[in-house]
């Protein structure tokens, strides 16, 4: 393992980072593309560690995908979502997708963080 768990206090994984040299190796918000994937990761780390386990995504191209994905992830037993407001390919200067996050914290119990 890269780090002790006595270390820190919780495990954020970014799966929406929009970067080049994230998403051409499969990471940050290329996993988005692939829910199993997101679930096998999740579910492994909640499972395998004993802090908190959180993540970061961005919005899908649907209001019900997004919802869907984060319902997914809440059952992974994730203690909170962070969700950026934006699609994959939006950056800084287009505006924030509000409702997204709006619908998926009301479609699930855990802290929804708006990012």
């Amino acid at each position: 393992m890269f780090f002790r768990e006595k270390d820190v206090a919780a495990i954020d994984v970014n799966m929406g980072c929009p970067k080049e040299y994230s998403t051409k190796g499969g990471m940050g918000a290329a996993l988005l593309s692939d829910p199993d994937k997101i679930e096998a990761i999740l579910k492994k780390l909640v499972k395998g560690v004993s802090v908190p386990v959180t993540c970061k995504i961005r919005i899908l191209p649907s209001l019900e995908e997004t919802v869907n994905l984060v319902q997914r992830i809440e059952k992974t037993g994730v203690t909170a979502v962070a969700v950026h407001g934006r699609f994959k390919d939006e950056r800084p200067r287009h505006p924030v997708h509000c409702d997204y996050i709006q619908a998926v914290a009301q479609a699930v119990s855990i802290p929804v963080i708006a990012k």
